[in-house]
């Protein structure tokens, strides 16, 4: 809902004005703007001393595209701000049509939110004074990043130049976001998280606080590796119940939800599984509540990732939610709307069927529709665009054929082999030494069972495994995988001296 921050004179003599047969107080809500403090949310307009100002969006409710500092106050104006922001814009471009220039300003706007193609030159001020200096630099930097222009050249310029510009460190901090969302997107990591870093924040609100703080955590999330610094974890997670804590209290549910999910993956590094389970419950509840169906999936399918882990560090309980999880993941993530995250839940439920506990006399069944659902990913996940993807869950769909029930007419290790030959054909040592030593030492596992009674003793495969062994102790991934090897390499030897006996005798 809008709300209006004014005083209550002014509330009263608008109120029961009428627009599109509609009152503005069906459209509005008020709040006395002297005892009621506005937020810095786009869905908080003030009006004051005869002009609209508009807060710094921090939520983004709206595209990040500044309009005049202050805005001479009309009921069709303030009506327009309204109707932009519930979506109404043949409405809103009706009723700001008064002024060329506010309406040329809102058709950029528009072009923003309908994903349209924007010509930076559209973008003007009327003024060079220091608020409009600074919103031009700024309208030049968003375009290019938001507006799928042509030519997308100068953001860095354009941004930095709004940064060193803004009339108050509110305004600086807030192009440095944006700035940092567009080296984040350009995978710039580290010059993102030093543009944040660097952001002067003893003057912002406190919602550009709680947002920077938030960001900051996220990318420190996000670029978490194992082994894992338990302190470090606490400090981050620290820094996120800070925010949840805060949003929780406004009601900012999306940004609640966005910080969950981040304290759910920390908690998840921690193995604190159920504390992790606890927050992207919460993430997928709120995140329905706001009508984002979208984000309630991909949180479900962190939590369906959650209770795979779970399962697999010794609770088998949890391999049935975690199935039925992504199972409903999948009703909305189709092959045809969303390919490659409806790859990934066939390859996550061809690991769970190959895994899940049951009787014997139904492993058969999980057996053949583990295989079906691995064969589904690799309709996507091709050698050809998906390279990494295609050895991953030819990696995975090798070491479930060794759990199946053994085939009458084949052999599953065999078959493992094959699926592992085309892993290592991809996963090349230098470019992918610990996957391809994990997958060396599946190759090895494999082995050990293939069948072998064409020829008992196999020379052309002991040879293999020889070569697969000297190629992990080249590559040298870990002392886990070196210790590894040796056990493989001890085990072979004493196989090659029976062999030599039996030759001998």
């Amino acid at each position: 809902m809008i709300k209006l921050f004014c005083h209550i004179g002014l509330w009263e003599e608008i109120k029961d004005a009428v627009y599109f047969d509609f009152k503005i107080q069906e459209w509005l809500t008020f709040a006395d703007i002297e005892t009621i403090k506005p937020s810095a949310s786009a869905n908080h307009l003030i009006v004051d001393k005869g002009y609209i100002t508009l807060p710094v969006d921090w939520q983004n409710a709206m595209p990040p595209y500044l309009l005049p500092e202050k805005i001479l106050f009309s009921e069709k104006a303030l009506l327009a701000l309204v109707m932009i922001r519930l979506g109404e814009f043949e409405k809103s471009l009706q009723l700001i049509s008064f002024s060329p220039t506010l309406k040329s300003e809102f058709q950029i706007i528009i072009g923003l939110m309908e994903g349209g193609e924007i010509d930076p030159r559209l973008i003007s001020v009327e003024s060079y004074e220091e608020f409009d200096d600074y919103r031009l630099m700024h309208n030049h930097a968003v375009v290019r990043h938001y507006g799928h222009v042509k030519d997308a050249s100068k953001v860095d310029y354009y941004y930095q130049e709004a940064t060193m510009s803004a009339p108050t460190e509110e305004y600086a901090a807030f192009s440095a976001f944006h700035y940092f969302n567009y080296l984040f997107d350009e995978g710039r990591f580290a010059e993102a998280e030093g543009q944040l870093r660097r952001t002067h924040t003893a003057e912002i609100s406190q919602e550009g606080k709680m947002k920077i703080q938030a960001t900051l955590a996220h990318l420190s999330t996000q670029l978490l590796s194992p082994p894992y610094d338990e302190k470090g974890l606490t400090v981050l997670k620290d820094k996120l119940w800070q925010c949840v804590t805060y949003y929780d209290i406004h009601g900012f549910k999306v940004e609640e939800a966005q910080c969950l999910l981040d304290a759910g993956m920390i908690a998840s590094f921690s193995e604190s599984f159920s504390e992790a389970l606890g927050y992207y419950t919460r993430a997928i509840k709120l995140f329905q509540e706001e009508g984002m169906e979208e984000f309630a999936h991909q949180a479900l399918l962190q939590k369906a990732r959650l209770l795979t882990t779970w399962s697999q560090k010794g609770n088998p309980q949890f391999f049935k939610p975690a199935m039925e999880a992504y199972q409903q993941a999948s009703r909305f993530f189709t092959k045809e709307y969303f390919p490659l995250a409806y790859a990934e839940i066939q390859e996550s439920l061809g690991i769970i069927y190959s895994e899940i506990p049951d009787e014997a006399k139904k492993k058969s069944v999980w057996a053949a529709v583990s295989a079906s659902c691995f064969a589904e990913a690799l309709t996507i996940f091709t050698k050809e665009e998906f390279p990494y993807d295609y050895a991953r869950v030819c990696t995975h769909y090798g070491n479930a054929l060794m759990k199946y029930p053994q085939a009458v007419r084949s052999d599953n290790f065999v078959k493992a082999l094959s699926y592992f030959q085309e892993a290592l054909a991809v996963r090349d040592a230098e470019n992918f030494p610990i996957e391809r030593s994990i997958t060396l030492l599946n190759y090895l596992e494999a082995s050990w069972y293939a069948d072998n009674s064409s020829d008992e003793n196999n020379p052309g495969r002991l040879h293999e495994m020889q070569m697969r062994i000297d190629e992990l102790m080249d590559i040298h991934a870990g002392e886990e995988f070196m210790r590894e090897a040796q056990q493989h390499q001890e085990k072979l030897n004493q196989l090659k001296n029976i062999i030599a006996e039996e030759g001998e005798s």
